[in-house]
C-alpha cells in the first residue's frame, strides 16, 4: 500500500503514542498458524514424486572374536521351500547363508575351508545385481546361537532384503524363460529348482509379508 507524505508524517507522529501497543515480530512466535514457505515445499514436493521408499536395513555391529551373535529364528514356507529367517535384538530380519546355498545349489553345508571363496562369492553375486544399494556390505563368519533352542551355528549374515534380490537376480535365467516368467506364463513343475520357483513366487510377493502374518505357509 503506498502512502502520500502527509499520511507518513501522520503515521509516524502517532506512532510514539501507539508504541506500547504495536506487536513486533516477536508476536509470530506466539502465532497459532505458523508460516510456511509455499515455493519451498512445492519445490520438494516436485522432487519426491518419482521415488521409491525403501526398506531400511542395518549392518550388524560386529562382535569380538571368540564371543557368540545371540539370534531368534522361525520358518516360512514357499511352495514347499523352507527358509529360516534370523531375527537380531534390533528387530532387523537375516537370512543365514547357508539358506541361500542350499536354495541355489542343493547342498545345505558349504564347506567352511573354502571360506574366503565364500565371501568373494557373496560380494561377486551382489556385484551382478542391478543396484549399488549392497555393495561395501561386509560379508563375515561368525557364531550365531538361536536362544529358542540354544543351536550354535557359523554362518554368514544375509539382510532379509538382500537376500530377495539375490533370489531375484535375473541375470540367471536364459531370455525366454524369463520372458515366460514376467508374462506369468510360466508354468511351474515338481522338478523345478528351489531358486526357479522363488523367483516367480518373488515376483509379486515377499518373505515379509509372511512374518507379518504369523508365519501363515502357502
Amino acid at each position: 500500500m503506498a502512502f502520500s507524505r502527509e499520511q507518513l508524517e501522520l503515521i509516524l507522529d502517532k506512532k510514539e503514542e501507539n508504541d506500547e501497543n504495536t506487536s513486533g515480530l516477536e508476536a509470530l512466535e506466539d502465532d497459532p498458524i505458523p508460516v510456511e514457505n509455499i515455493y519451498k515445499n512445492q519445490h520438494l514436493n516436485s522432487i519426491y514424486e518419482n521415488t521409491v521408499e525403501v526398506e531400511p536395513w542395518e549392518e550388524l555391529e560386529p562382535i569380538a572374536e571368540g564371543e557368540v551373535r545371540i539370534m531368534t529364528r522361525q520358518f516360512v514356507y514357499v511352495d514347499d521351500i523352507e527358509i529360516e529367517v534370523c531375527t537380531n535384538d534390533n528387530g532387523k530380519h537375516f537370512v543365514r547363508y547357508n539358506v541361500y546355498w542350499w536354495i541355489m545349489h542343493n547342498q545345505k553345508n558349504p564347506s567352511l575351508e573354502y571360506n574366503i571363496i565364500i565371501i568373494e562369492n557373496s560380494k561377486h553375486s551382489v556385484d551382478r545385481l542391478p543396484t549399488i544399494r549392497w555393495s561395501g556390505y561386509k560379508f563375515r563368519f561368525e557364531m550365531i546361537r538361536f536362544s529358542e533352542d540354544d543351536v550354535e551355528v557359523e554362518s554368514i549374515l544375509f539382510p532379509l532384503a538382500m537376500f530377495e534380490d539375490l533370489m531375484k537376480d535375473k541375470s540367471r535365467f536364459n531370455s525366454q524363460v524369463l520372458e515366460q516368467i514376467l508374462k506369468g506364463e510360466y508354468k511351474s513343475t515338481d522338478y523345478d529348482r528351489g531358486s526357479i520357483k522363488l523367483f516367480v513366487w518373488l515376483q509379486s510377493n515377499s518373505i515379509s509379508s509372511l512374518l507379518e502374518t504369523n508365519n501363515k505357509i502357502l
